[in-house]
C-alpha cells in the first residue's frame, strides 16, 4: 500500500505546475519543464479512500515534502500517523506511538518505477504514463468535479502498482486541485492538495528520520 501512496503524491508534484494551455501535448511539455526546474516541492493534502470490501470511507490529512535527487517526506496527521521518510537511499516507515521503525533500501521492491524515475531527476512523463484527457462518461463515474479541467494517466508498464490516476486542474491557478488513484483491489483514494510551494529550499535533515528514544530499526 505504501508504494501506492508513494507514486501517487510523487506524481501528483510532478503535475502541479502552471497550466496554460488546452492541448496535452501543450500540458505535458509546460509540466516537464516545470518539473526540471523545481529542486523541491511541499504541500498538503487531504485523502479519502473508499474500501470497497467494507463499503465504507477513511479520511486522513497530512503533509508531503520532495527534493531531487530521491528524497521525499510524507507524514499522516495523528496520534498513530503513518510517517515515510527517504534519504534517497533509504525509506523509512514508522507509524506514531509504535516501538520499531521499518527500514528498507530504495529500490523498485520499495518504490515504483514511476516514483523513483521522477524522485531521481530522470522523469519523463510521456515514457512512463499514456496521458489522454477524460471523456465524459470517464468524468461522470468519479462524479469529477465539473469546475475542473481532467486528465487520465496510465502506467505503461504493466507491473505497474497503480491502475489510472486521473487530474483535476483548476481553470483560473492552473495548478493540481484534485487527484484520484485507482487499484485493482477497486479501492479508490482521492487527494485534495493545498498551500503547494516550489523550491522552498528544504533543508536536508527534513530527509533523515530521527529515531525517537527506544525505537528499534528493522530492517527489511
Amino acid at each position: 500500500m505504501f508504494k501506492k501512496t508513494i507514486l501517487s503524491l510523487v506524481t501528483f508534484h510532478l503535475l502541479t505546475s502552471p497550466l496554460h494551455a488546452a492541448s496535452v501535448e501543450e500540458v505535458i511539455r509546460q509540466v516537464q519543464a516545470t518539473y526540471d526546474s523545481a529542486q523541491d516541492v511541499a504541500s498538503e493534502f487531504v485523502q479519502k479512500v473508499k474500501i470497497k470490501a467494507l463499503e465504507r470511507d477513511v479520511e486522513k490529512t497530512g503533509k508531503a515534502y520532495f527534493k531531487k535527487p530521491g528524497k521525499l517526506y510524507v507524514e499522516y496527521e495523528g496520534e498513530e500517523g503513518r510517517l515515510y521518510i527517504s534519504d534517497g537511499k533509504k525509506l523509512w516507515i514508522y507509524e506514531k506511538g509504535d516501538t520499531q521503525v521499518n527500514v528498507y533500501p530504495v529500490g523498485p521492491k520499495t518504490m515504483p518505477e514511476e516514483a523513483l524515475a521522477f524522485l531521481g531527476g530522470l522523469g519523463d512523463l510521456r515514457k512512463q504514463f499514456r496521458v489522454s484527457s477524460l471523456n465524459s462518461t470517464e468524468k461522470k463515474n468519479i462524479k469529477a468535479n465539473p469546475e475542473l479541467d481532467w486528465l487520465l494517466l496510465i502506467p505503461k508498464n504493466p507491473e505497474s502498482q497503480l491502475d489510472e490516476l486521473l487530474l483535476g486542474f483548476e481553470r483560473s491557478a492552473h495548478t493540481v486541485a484534485e487527484a484520484y488513484l485507482k487499484n485493482e483491489t477497486g479501492n479508490v483514494s482521492h487527494y485534495f492538495f493545498s498551500k503547494v510551494r516550489f523550491n522552498a529550499g528544504l533543508p536536508e535533515s527534513q530527509f533523515v528520520f530521527e529515531k525517537p528514544k527506544g525505537v528499534k530499526e528493522i530492517k527489511n
